[in-house]
Order: C-alpha cells, then sequence, then structure tokens
C-alpha cells in the first residue's frame, strides 16, 4: 500500500478492500466502472488485486468464497493497532482477526463495532500509510458513514474509538445525521439505518463527475439501483447501489464549493 508519503492519518479513512465471493466480477465491474488499474500481488494462498486509482492505490480486492455476502471494507489508520484492538473490546467491539503484520506493507486487524459494523484499524509502515483522505480524486473514495440500528451506541462508541465528535443535524424523515468532525476536519458520518430491518454497515462513496451518467452505466454493468441521483442540499446528490456481486456502496457527485454535513 503505497500513496503520498505525508501520512499517516490517524482517525481517518485511508483504505477500502473489496471482500468479494468472485474478484473476476468484482473486477470486471469496478474497472469499467471507475477505469480502475489492478496488480496482482502475490500474497501466499491467494492473490491481492490492488486497485490504483488516479496518483495511487486505495485498496485491493481479495476473495473469500466462505462470506456471507461480497461487502467493502474500510480501514481507519491508527497510531498503534493493538492497542486500538484493545480499546475495541473495552467499548462494548469486537476482533474478527486479531493484529497481524501485512509484510512489508504495516498491521491491521479486523474489528466490529457493538451494533456489527465490520471495519479495519491499519497502521502502515512509512512507505504505506495508505490513501490521502483529505486529498478529491475521481474514482476514489469520498465519504463514509455507518447505518447503524443504534446510533447513539455507535456515536458512543466511535468518539471513544477515534476521538470523534458529532455535529448534528435534523434530516427530516430520515432522523438525524450526526457528521464526525475530528481536528475540525469532517471524517465520516452516523445515521440510523433507514431501512428497518437492515442490519448495521459502513458505506463506502465514490466521486464521480456526473452521477446520472455513471449511475447508468453502474446499471448496464449489472448493478442493482437502490436509490437513484438523489440529491442533499447543500451537498450534492448520491445513488446507492448494489453492485453483480451483492457490494453495497454510494456515487456522490458534489454541488459546487460542496460540505458534505452542512
Amino acid at each position: 500500500m503505497t500513496d503520498t508519503p505525508t501520512g499517516p492519518w490517524p482517525g481517518r479513512f485511508v483504505w477500502f478492500d473489496m471482500m468479494t465471493t468472485d474478484a473476476a466480477k468484482s473486477k470486471a465491474f469496478y474497472t469499467a466502472l471507475f477505469n480502475w488499474k489492478v496488480e496482482d500481488v502475490p500474497m501466499g494462498a491467494f492473490t491481492y488485486g490492488m486497485l490504483i486509482a488516479g496518483p495511487g492505490p486505495i485498496g485491493g480486492i481479495v476473495e473469500e468464497k466462505a462470506i456471507p455476502r461480497s461487502h467493502w471494507m474500510p480501514y481507519v489508520a491508527v497510531d498503534d493497532v493493538d492497542a486500538s484492538a484493545v480499546k475495541c473490546k473495552e467499548l462494548g467491539g469486537t476482533v474478527c482477526i486479531e493484529p497481524c503484520d501485512i509484510p512489508g506493507t504495516g498491521r491491521f486487524a479486523v474489528v466490529g463495532d457493538p451494533q456489527g459494523g465490520f471495519f479495519s484499524i491499519y497502521k502502515g509502515d512509512p512507505q504505506s500509510p495508505g490513501a490521502d483522505p483529505d486529498e478529491p480524486v475521481i474514482g476514489r473514495v469520498c465519504w463514509n458513514e455507518i447505518l447503524t440500528t443504534d446510533d447513539a451506541k455507535a456515536q458512543e462508541f466511535y468518539s471513544g474509538m477515534f476521538g470523534w465528535t458529532a455535529e448534528s443535524k435534523d434530516m427530516g424523515p430520515m432522523g438525524m445525521y450526526h457528521c464526525q468532525m475530528l481536528d475540525g476536519k469532517q471524517v465520516s458520518g452516523i445515521m440510523k439505518n433507514p431501512m428497518n430491518g437492515a442490519p448495521t454497515c459502513w458505506l463506502s462513496y465514490f466521486l464521480v463527475e456526473d452521477l446520472a451518467a455513471s449511475t447508468i452505466k453502474a446499471k448496464e454493468l449489472g448493478a442493482n439501483a437502490m436509490m437513484e441521483n438523489t440529491p442533499i442540499p447543500g451537498v450534492g446528490s448520491f445513488s446507492m447501489l448494489a453492485d453483480p456481486c451483492g457490494a453495497v456502496f454510494a456515487l456522490f457527485e458534489g454541488a459546487n464549493d460542496p460540505d458534505k454535513c452542512d
């Protein structure tokens, strides 16, 4: 994982893995949709498909036939993976994969919040901090939010984990949206899942130049649209889709001088 050498960015999202039941199908879909390049990296028992978007890598494709469903796995940078894994448990979360090294890259663990929202914590080696979260690049992730069964408990957990603080806004029928702040920057969002009965999950938004055209293209490539070209007043607009393997993601087109939470 190499990108700009100005990281790490503790408390920020810096990497994204596509955990898929069909690597070939996922690779074909996303490279066609975003014009990504994929570099296959042998990792012993499996091949890691490094995703190259814009000036460098942003994540990878990993095939796991046994997972219940395909999904995007976001990585949050931390100063100490082992200490953060302990903190996660103390805050009521779970550790699914204990801290371990990625040779020549860094150290990571897969964890979950108390409501079952899964993500990874990561500390890169100096040459591999991850992708700069403050650099807006077409085809890269530009925003992340957790759709949770309990927004109050989620806020308590993530504030304890990463020091995030909330700037909340009433979204009317959609409920309260809690924009997460860290060192004066917007880093993510928390909201109660508007789909009754849906499990807690992280949703990643990919920046596009033309939302309508990208949404049409995604559907032509086999995606199922759940929401299309939905405006966020004063911010931009988005579409939520499930890719051909069932992984949910969002496309986002910003308004002029966009501010995601205002």
